[in-house]
């Protein structure tokens, strides 16, 4: 598959994007940051809104798309600290248009 060039940079303090690319009937979006985090935050639209969940892979796939769609994730390094809430950077966003 042909992989997207990220528009992204690689900020040392933001998540940055790998590749974000389709593959089939899937879209993928590879991410990872400069410095380790301890996980990543991920949002994307849904019928009505938008759902956010947690990730540690760095890996986020979107299964059965649709055609001459935009699929859009946003993604933020969190760091996790003992007792108190995470520390967690800016957002980033990439999107990948399907054929």
């Amino acid at each position: 598959p042909a992989m997207a060039t990220p528009s992204v940079g690689c900020s040392a303090d933001e998540p940055c994007f790998k590749a974000a690319y389709q593959a089939g009937s899937k879209v993928i979006f590879d991410f990872s940051g400069v410095r380790g985090w301890d996980f990543y935050n991920v949002r994307f639209a849904v019928a009505g809104g938008e759902k956010q969940v947690e990730n540690r892979t760095g890996r986020f796939t979107f299964n059965n798309i649709r055609p001459n769609r935009s699929y859009t994730l946003s993604v933020q390094g969190c760091r996790s600290r003992a007792l108190r809430s995470s520390v967690c950077s800016a957002w980033v966003a990439e999107s990948v248009v399907t054929r």
